[in-house]
């Protein structure tokens, strides 16, 4: 076994692919100089940089346009984050897995940790909960308010903000009725694929978006 962490890709048309960080500095982005090259056109041409510094790895963000995610979180541009062992790293719209066999290892066979929670993928426009692509897939509306909402996650988000976002074609001008409808559709397909925690309050029964009222919705995966 290589003695070097190495990226796994988790999404898009490279997915299954993975890349041995066996350099000092590792570049990735979508010029074809990189060393791991996005097939991504969310992503910039140098879009982050890893560097092995002893036996750690450092992510640095280059300042790109759609960010850099660690767990879900985005980090500031510019900014750098030591990684640790299974962190799913997002760049763009493309996720990877960072593995890092210097991480100890207390047993010889692992089970696979299933993945829980909802995941939006961007690139082919599908919608997985707890490991499932959702089945029919969402209408292209639909997705479009659905992905809004997942990238600014833990954000609120109006519904002026999502009308001038979802449809652009419109220059926003919907009604307030409608944005409230769409977001039912989607909770409903959404929601009833992963079931509510019990300690969900009542009046605001969603796993993942949460009505404000008077004012519009919040993306969180309880």
């Amino acid at each position: 076994m290589s003695q070097f962490a190495r990226l796994v890709c988790l999404s898009g048309p490279d997915a299954g692919t993975e890349y041995e960080l066996s350099t000092e500095t590792i570049l990735i982005g979508r010029s074809a100089n990189a060393d791991v090259t996005l097939n991504d056109g969310y992503a910039s041409r140098q879009h982050t940089e890893l560097h092995r510094i002893d036996n750690a790895y450092r992510l640095h963000d280059l300042e790109s346009k759609n960010g850099v995610f660690v767990n879900g979180s985005r980090l500031g541009s510019g900014a750098t984050a030591w990684l640790e062992d299974g962190d799913e790293l997002q760049f763009a719209s493309t996720r990877f897995r960072f593995h890092d066999p210097s991480a100890t290892i207390t047993a010889p066979f692992l089970a696979a940790v299933q993945e829980t929670g909802i995941r939006v993928d961007p690139a082919t426009r599908q919608v997985f909960i707890d490991g499932q692509a959702l089945v029919p897939p969402l209408s292209v509306k639909q997705f479009d308010l659905l992905c809004y909402l997942y990238q600014n996650r833990g954000r609120v988000v109006s519904k002026d903000e999502l009308a001038n976002q979802i449809w652009a074609e419109v220059n926003g001008d919907v009604y307030d009725a409608s944005i409230d409808r769409m977001v039912s559709r989607v909770r409903s397909r959404i929601e009833t694929a992963s079931p509510v925690p019990k300690n969900t309050l009542q009046d605001n029964a969603a796993r993942y978006i949460v009505t404000i009222r008077g004012y519009g919705y919040q993306f969180t995966d309880q």
